[in-house]
């Protein structure tokens, strides 16, 4: 199975989720046209508490490292001190997602997972 399919991505979410992480099972792999024949393995984590979300992706096609990106926010958001502590516990679990890509497409690309 391709590196960063729909597939693997899926399998690579519910594993994370059934892990107990934080904020599991918000992220969905979009569905995305491919580019020439490879799939771009975008993964978005809606966020509850801000006017935008954010999406993970890898950095290049073929490189195991992931980024969390920040789309821009087409509104103001305003927060109380709770609502901004919300606001942080979805961005450190959008962090640790990212990280569990990140760890998860390493050992992919080292093959030392059977997930292909």
């Amino acid at each position: 199975m391709p590196f960063r399919s729909k597939e693997v991505l899926d399998a690579w979410l519910d594993e994370y989720a059934s892990s107990g992480s934080g904020g599991a099972g918000v992220a969905y792999v979009a569905d995305q046209e491919t580019v020439d024949g490879l799939d771009g393995g975008l993964v978005i984590y809606p966020l509850a508490n801000a006017t935008t979300s954010v999406y993970l992706q890898p950095i290049a096609v073929g490189a195991p490292d992931w980024r969390v990106t920040f789309e821009a926010q087409p509104e103001v958001t305003e927060l109380s001190p709770e609502g901004v502590y919300d606001l942080c516990r979805e961005l450190t679990n959008a962090a640790d997602l990212c990280a569990f890509l990140q760890r998860k497409s390493v050992a992919h690309v080292a093959g030392l997972t059977d997930d292909d």
